[in-house]
């Protein structure tokens, strides 16, 4: 055993060698004999024993440079002149300088001091020969270091407090662990979960505390969701119960709770849960009413209207085929309908137009499109007589052939357009009647007037002036 391992004895700290990570390196961790706890960084009491053996190793290596008679500096400057014979390049110095600081437990934190203790003895200490260029190295292997602790401290972090709470998941119904359940220091708890390596991976009390108070939280909130799921079915299977008894829209609590009442689903279920199952299941009952009218109703109102156009599309084809002539009556038509099927089904609709509306209502369109076609029929003949096409003595056989390609001629009713016709022309007939008396007068009162010019004296029209 060396001297730095009998010193580490001393204590009650003992140094552990971990399992290597990702890249290869090993880590050291320190364990307590008597507490149990473990830690990466190095303890107190261990930095007090290397400082007094660094002091010691300080004052033998003091008597032997005053012995020899040489300085740091200048044996420093002598190493840099030395030629590295056993390094190829100041890089390969370096990667073997680094590999023994890995080798030998150097962490992040480790002081010169404490790495000069545990590396001096070391070949490869010498691959660099300045205290300077070690320095330098010392600091880039420290930075990389310290990258990688970060990164491992909070992955073992994170591992461990996943640990931690699956050991409380896990040990939760032999503990009796509840929403409601404490740590507290030096309790029962903690003794029953001490003996637990999970637990001892968390060494910070507080993180402990924190941990097991997110744990019933969780645990709160898992249980208020349990009776929730809990409470719903239990009214699911009374609303059930409630069905099965043949409750309807119209049936009262107090009837219907004397036939349920000993049901097992009835007892299951706490007394405002059944009230309140009670009144969702008279909603969804009326509900479903309303629905099954709103169905119906639109199904109903869907044929009727197909009734409807089947009825219009009938009385179409009686028009076409001159069934229906214009200022028809219902009275005389109905004989002719009452046995047709469409007339039928029309009758059986409960909303919207009956039979005898659709029928009066297209008479009034037969109307309406004869009378626009004999008001375009007029306008063309005002059209004519103001071309001077048309005279008082015009006969119908001599308009017909003026006009026999003219829309409006040809969509008119024959009797009615024959009718307007005849009046058309006899009113303009007397027109030129009486313009032809108009001018016929007006000729004779410009003859009488001539004749009284001729009889009477010329006017004397000078003007004379005052004197």
């Amino acid at each position: 055993m060396s001297a730095t391992e009998r010193a580490e004895a001393s204590t009650r700290w003992r140094r552990y060698a971990a399992a290597a990570d990702a890249s290869g390196t090993v880590r050291t961790y320190w364990a307590h004999d008597v507490t149990g706890e473990t830690t990466w960084e190095t303890p107190k009491e261990i930095l007090a024993v290397w400082e007094v053996m660094r002091r010691a190793e300080g004052r033998r290596s003091g008597e032997k440079a005053a012995a020899a008679g040489e300085t740091e500096e200048t044996e420093d400057a002598g190493r840099a002149a030395a030629p590295r014979s056993a390094y190829a390049s100041i890089e390969e110095a370096k990667n073997a300088f680094q590999k023994m600081l890995a080798e030998h437990g150097v962490r992040a934190s480790t002081k010169w001091d404490e790495v000069m203790l545990r590396t001096k003895a070391d070949a490869r200490f010498s691959a660099l020969r300045t205290t300077g260029e070690r320095k330098q190295c010392l600091n880039e292997y420290q930075m990389a270091r310290a990258k990688i602790e970060r990164e491992a401290k909070r992955m073992a972090d994170k591992k461990a407090r996943e640990a931690f709470k699956a050991m409380l998941e896990e040990r939760r119904e032999s503990l009796g662990l509840t929403s409601s359940s404490r740590l507290q220091k030096d309790g029962d708890l903690e003794e029953r979960l001490r003996d637990d390596p999970r637990w001892r991976a968390v060494t910070d009390r507080r993180e402990r505390s924190e941990m097991f108070e997110d744990f019933t939280r969780d645990l709160r909130i898992r249980e208020q969701r349990e009776r929730q799921e809990t409470r719903k079915k239990r009214i699911d299977a009374f609303k059930d119960c409630l069905m099965d008894a043949g409750v309807t829209v119209d049936t009262l609590w107090r009837k219907i709770y004397d036939v349920v009442k000993d049901d097992a689903r009835c007892v299951q279920c706490e007394p405002l849960d059944r009230l309140e199952a009670f009144e969702q299941v008279i909603r969804e009952l009326d509900r479903d009413e309303d629905e099954k009218f709103i169905r119906e109703r639109k199904m109903r109102a869907r044929r009727e209207r197909k009734n409807r156009e089947a009825f219009v599309a009938k009385l179409q084809e009686y028009r076409e085929d001159g069934v229906i002539a214009p200022r028809m009556s219902w009275k005389s038509f109905y004989p002719r309908v009452r046995r047709d099927p469409t007339y039928e089904d029309m009758c059986a609709n409960v909303e919207g137009s009956r039979p005898r509306e659709l029928f009066e209502d297209l008479i009034d369109d037969i109307e309406e499109d004869i009378e626009n076609k004999l008001d375009d029929f007029e306008d063309l003949l005002r059209d004519g007589y103001k071309a001077r096409e048309l005279f008082g003595d015009t006969t119908w056989e001599k308009a017909e052939k003026l006009y026999r390609h003219d829309e409006a001629w040809k969509n008119a009713p024959r009797e009615e357009a024959r009718e307007i016709f005849v009046k058309f022309i006899a009113k303009v007939f007397r027109r030129e009647q009486e313009k032809e008396r108009k001018r016929r007068e007006g000729g004779d009162d410009r003859d009488g007037e001539r004749k009284r010019s001729r009889r009477s004296p010329p006017r004397d029209n000078r003007s004379y002036g005052r004197d």
